[in-house]
């Protein structure tokens, strides 16, 4: 399974269970914007969620200074960086050439976004779905083929003989947090009462004994992040109540770019939940990123074989997403009006 999230204004990041390999399933659910298949959801100032979660069959293929394949483990972690792309020097050949290698529906999906924002993680996550699906069938770009169900979920039509199919259960939930230290000139304390509704007894304690501003928002952000990684995991979605889960967190974690920390736990109504493990890690100095993935794991997996393996977030760019593609929906005079229609849109400011 994999599922993308995506990011403070700025990034994307896709991660990848392991996945055996007689009997895989795939989610898929993609949150944006006014979109059946697309739905925003901006919880407060600077943050809108994306996900994609999907199903596979073969084999996955990992990102990093070079391309591994490994034959036995399936598991992955990816980032895709919007301020990167929107800094690129190529980002006007990137779109271009993007923007056609995406179905017509796909294109009108993403054209009609006011922000190039969301036009632009609305494209990266078509192409993140598309390439995925690629690696695991080893079909060419223009023989895959989705259908969506009647709630806007896209699912594997073509080519033949691969299950993708969708689950209620994700298995995965991955969540990636920005650790902005001020948010609507409220200090931390001002700020974490305003959204007390939303944690528990504890984690509230846990916020208020930070000894600084910066670590107390920053303890908030970690414990919001693990809240979105589970409920994405469990497939719930927007929740009334998130009080009802309840994170245990060491005091001894050293929670900062370049740790790997498992140790967290979660209490839902009360009840420890053992299934779950939590991932935590960074995927740059400023955004922190928790998984949320299921301890029972196949033999080949290389968590259930070494459980202090460390897999951290593998940053790819358009190179990764555009590998090997060709075009679906070829446009005028290369894409150069649509280009000038994605610059003429308004950069998000929240």
């Amino acid at each position: 399974m994999i599922s993308l999230i995506g990011i403070v204004k700025e990034r994307i990041v896709i991660g990848l269970r392991h996945l055996s390999i007689n009997h895989q399933r795939c989610s898929n659910a993609f949150l944006q914007d006014r979109d059946p298949f697309i739905l925003s959801r901006p919880l407060y100032a600077g943050r809108t969620f994306i996900l994609i979660s999907y199903l596979t069959q073969k084999r996955i293929i990992m990102a990093s200074t070079r391309e591994n394949i490994n034959p036995k483990c399936k598991c992955n972690r990816f980032a895709f960086s919007l301020q990167k792309a929107f800094e690129d020097e190529h980002l006007e050949a990137n779109f271009r050439k993007a923007i056609q290698c995406v179905t017509q529906e796909d294109y009108d999906k993403i054209m009609a976004f006011r922000y190039k924002d969301d036009s632009l993680a609305c494209l990266a996550g078509r192409l993140f779905l598309r390439q995925m699906s690629k690696r695991f069938t080893d079909a060419e770009w223009f023989q895959i083929e989705f259908a969506r169900t009647e709630k806007g979920k896209p699912y594997l039509i073509k080519p033949d003989g691969h299950t993708f199919g969708l689950n209620v259960s994700h298995q995965v939930g991955v969540d990636v947090m920005r650790l902005d230290i001020n948010r609507n000139n409220k200090s931390a304390d001002e700020y974490i009462n305003s959204m007390a509704r939303s944690a528990s007894a504890e984690e509230l304690k846990q916020m208020r004994g930070q000894a600084t501003e910066a670590m107390k928002m920053t303890m908030f952000y970690r414990y919001w992040c693990l809240k979105e990684a589970v409920l994405k995991a469990t497939g719930e979605g927007i929740v009334n109540d998130l009080s009802r889960y309840d994170f245990r967190i060491d005091p001894s974690d050293r929670y900062k770019p370049g740790c790997f920390l498992t140790s967290t736990t979660v209490l839902a109504d009360g009840k420890l939940q053992n299934q779950w493990t939590f991932e935590e890690s960074f995927v740059d100095s400023t955004h922190g990123i928790a998984v949320c993935r299921e301890k029972k794991l196949p033999k080949t997996c290389m968590f259930a074989q070494d459980p202090e393996a460390k897999l951290f977030f593998s940053k790819v760019g358009f190179d990764f997403l555009l590998k090997d593609s060709t075009v679906l929906n070829p446009l005028p005079n290369d894409a150069a009006s649509e280009y000038e229609n994605f610059q003429g849109k308004l950069r998000k400011t929240f």
